[in-house]
């Protein structure tokens, strides 16, 4: 698919780094890009007149319909949904140390920001792809779900962030499959660190071994490199591209 002029939703594009990464090459490679995100005040660095910013809860059935509206009638179509959102924080399954289950509400509250949000956000839009008119090499359109290592690989007290990464992956491999009759690529991109959420509740230390080095902030922008090579991709679908920059920085 050619990106420049198509039109693209990211989730996530504001509050976190991989979202802030994917806007800024969609918008270099001349993308009219919707960024989905809650309400935050790092949406300063977004300074192109082909980006626009709606304060989106993806969970909420009424905000995702009120974005279907805006791009309907500023764009007349979408070609591409790329989700960031990334909600991580610890989460065991039973404290042994307290002798006490971990919380049942922080667990849905995970659940609900990384596969429910999306879940609803891809169920209300998909009509907007599968309406457009197949292209020559590019189909419909294209889905690209971020995901994490931790889905394969979890780490200690990540067992509701390794959970829920997991469920995207097998959605998103499920859904590449109910949709390729239509020439709708779906891809997962599994990442090695959790996001820098601007909007988490409590400091990202997940990996925290591995923070200090520079490759963490490398990491993003190696993560929009792919969405590119996805997106312009014809061949690309029903596949998790991991980004592991411990062997590969």
């Amino acid at each position: 698919m050619l990106i420049k002029n198509s039109v693209f939703v990211v989730t996530g594009g504001a509050s976190n780094d991989f979202g802030r990464a994917t806007v800024k090459v969609l918008l270099e490679e001349g993308a009219n890009v919707v960024i989905c995100d809650l309400p935050t005040k790092f949406l300063h660095i977004y300074g192109d007149d082909k980006a626009i910013f709606l304060p989106v809860n993806i969970t909420s059935e009424k905000d995702v319909q009120t974005l279907l509206t805006v791009v309907q009638e500023k764009y007349k179509r979408l070609d591409g949904i790329v989700n960031c959102v990334d909600f991580y924080e610890k989460l065991g399954v039973y404290d042994l140390k307290l002798k006490e289950p971990h919380s049942l509400e922080k667990f849905t509250e995970i659940i609900n920001e990384n596969i429910l949000g999306i879940f609803n956000l891809l169920r209300l839009t998909l009509p907007l792809l599968v309406e457009n008119k197949p292209k020559v090499r590019s189909g419909r359109g294209i889905i690209i779900n971020m995901t994490n290592n931790s889905s394969f690989d979890g780490d200690k007290e990540t067992c509701a962030y390794s959970a829920s990464k997991a469920a995207i992956q097998g959605l998103t491999e499920a859904l590449s499959e109910e949709l390729e009759g239509h020439r709708i690529r779906c891809v997962c991109i599994s990442t090695s660190l959790a996001s820098h959420n601007k909007l988490s509740k409590e400091p990202n230390d997940y990996f925290h071994w591995n923070q200090k080095e520079s490759i963490v902030m490398d990491e993003p922008r190696k993560f929009g490199q792919l969405v590119k090579a996805d997106i312009e991709s014809t061949v690309i679908r029903a596949t998790n591209i991991t980004i592991d920059n411990l062997k590969n920085s």
